[in-house]
């Protein structure tokens, strides 16, 4: 039986070759940034004027309630962005169709595997009949990069940037919530308005005095 001498020192070589490269961005996983959350210089936040001003008129234009906020959506395209009703800011940027550059050259089409490396690895979700990777800002939480990717094989489909809550219990925590970042969604009354109900159809109470019924 042929056997092949390999020198120890060349295996300790390839032991520190492999420990360096599975330490490396590719091999553990890349992260995700703020800029990240931001498209062709319109980050979450910016004012309605300075949307139409980077990126001039928009294709059409509509009017939207989710989670009881009113927004403003905008399309360019196959892009659309919605902005508060309430307070004129950016909030929402869906990027869909297959023109959409992000970092590192991200796009319609790019495998699971890039996508780990550029942005890091989390578990996959299933949201608004979606399999998804959801990403939160690195300095606000609430601020989320939305990878939506073929179920099968996992490459990218669309992308949404959102300051928008995606859950019925972010809505609810948001609505309570005391930080002045979440102003600009008008959330609160939005939310509650949302949630109201309608009592005209109950009986009327009858009248009570002290001591019992009024007869």
């Amino acid at each position: 039986m042929l056997q092949i001498y390999i020198p120890s020192k060349w295996i300790l070589f390839a032991v520190i070759l492999l420990s360096i490269c599975c330490a490396s961005p590719v091999c553990a996983g890349g992260k995700v940034k703020a800029e990240d959350f931001s498209y062709r210089h319109i980050t979450l936040g910016d004012a309605e004027e300075r949307l139409h001003s980077a990126w001039g008129a928009p294709d059409s234009e509509h009017i939207q309630t989710i989670w009881g906020i009113h927004l403003r959506t905008y399309t360019y395209g196959d892009i659309a962005v919605s902005v508060s009703a309430a307070s004129g800011q950016v909030v929402d940027i869906n990027l869909i169709g297959q023109e959409y550059r992000l970092r590192k050259d991200v796009r319609y089409g790019t495998t699971g595997s890039y996508l780990v490396q550029v942005y890091g690895k989390v578990q996959r979700q299933f949201l608004d009949e979606h399999t998804c990777y959801v990403y939160e800002h690195p300095q606000y939480p609430h601020r989320h990069l939305i990878l939506n990717v073929d179920s099968e094989h996992g490459s990218l489909l669309s992308a949404r940037i959102t300051m928008l809550p995606l859950t019925d219990a972010e809505a609810d925590e948001l609505a309570l919530s005391d930080d002045d970042s979440f102003v600009e969604l008008d959330l609160s009354s939005g939310l509650i308005a949302s949630k109201e109900i309608d009592v005209s159809a109950l009986p009327e109470a009858e009248p009570v005095r002290l001591g019992g019924y009024e007869k």
